[in-house]
């Protein structure tokens, strides 16, 4: 048992609910502070899903920054590529909270300072697990150079390597700031990536949503809900079914189990950049497979993780929600 500190930076639509519940319950972290970001949603609609779903999971002593409402450079994508359609207009796909919005945990500081206060406090290096688009912390690094030190790695949720969204080689999160992306990238420190290729196989099957559906407390009926709402609209683009399961994708779960149980991945260490000029290939993830380049290992910047083992993955996460059914109701 280890107790990794981390900093959670979200764009709180379906998924990420899913991840700050099961970091909440998870003894192996220690969350500091969860920044948030546009991307699945506005800022102001993933700022108040972050806010409420930790009320509902008892930690607003969990510091929580404002941050990003737009991407470095470029304008403000639309949200009709992915966000409105998959999330829907709130971000939650229309589950809602058993109490009113709440500020409570909301901290003074932006997003960019609040990192920054956490890594100057912090005794030993902190972990940013990135689920939603780069700028806050590009703005972190861009701000606060000297934190680099400090920051142990970025685990990434993003990349699509076989195929693109909303472009045809680029990935939601890392179209939506790609210069934000290419910050991190360029920046030295261990970056560990979960494409969407990875994260679309760690899937939760239709009878292990049926046992979810069976928790009674109200962070387990929460999630239930949402990931029914997530599975009926990703079902509408066509049948959800991977390897021969049929289910849903739990994308940002997966990043922050590669977190906490890397023994259930495979991964492999690259040179890579992000482009940031192309009209076709914009926001792709450029990696140098076979080192043609011949970059020496010390110079590779990426961790691309390439494989999962779902059962244990599925397990991982009921098992994890579980943990809020000791009080939960009857």
């Amino acid at each position: 048992m280890y107790n990794l500190p981390i900093i959670i930076d979200v764009d709180t639509g379906l998924d990420d609910a899913m991840v700050l519940a099961m970091a909440c319950a998870l003894p192996e972290l220690d969350v500091r502070a969860v920044t948030v970001c546009f991307g699945n949603n506005d800022l102001p609609n993933t700022l108040r899903n972050t806010l409420n779903m930790l009320k509902l999971c008892g930690r607003e002593d969990i510091p929580v920054g404002a941050g990003a409402d737009r991407p470095l450079v470029r304008p403000t994508p639309s949200y009709d590529t992915d966000g409105h359609f998959v999330h829907g207009p709130g971000g939650l796909g229309g589950v809602t909270f058993p109490f009113p919005d709440t500020t409570a945990a909301l901290s003074d500081k932006n997003a960019p300072d609040l990192m920054h206060q956490v890594l100057s406090e912090s005794d030993q290096p902190v972990t940013i697990l990135c689920l939603g688009a780069h700028t806050n912390a590009a703005r972190l690094l861009l701000k606060y150079p000297e934190d680099r030190e400090k920051i142990r790695c970025f685990v990434n949720m993003g990349g699509l390597v076989r195929a693109g969204l909303p472009t045809v080689m680029s990935s939601v999160n890392i179209f939506y700031d790609p210069e934000g992306a290419a910050v991190l990238l360029d920046s030295g420190i261990p970056f560990y990536m979960c494409p969407g290729d990875l994260t679309a196989l760690a899937m939760v099957s239709l009878e292990e949503m049926e046992e979810l559906r069976r928790f009674r407390s109200p962070v387990g009926k929460t999630i239930s809900a949402i990931i029914d709402a997530y599975y009926k609209t990703c079902s509408s683009l066509g049948e959800q079914t991977r390897n021969g399961v049929t289910g849903q994708s739990l994308h940002d779960p997966c990043a922050l189990a590669f977190l906490v149980h890397p023994e259930f991945f495979t991964y492999g260490h690259y040179w890579a950049r992000v482009e940031t000029q192309s009209d076709l290939c914009l926001a792709m993830t450029v990696i140098d497979y076979e080192n043609t380049l011949g970059v020496p290992q010390a110079e590779k910047n990426l961790y691309l993780v390439d494989s999962i083992h779902r059962r244990p993955f599925a397990r991982f996460f009921l098992d994890t929600i579980r943990r809020y059914e000791e009080g939960g109701e009857d």
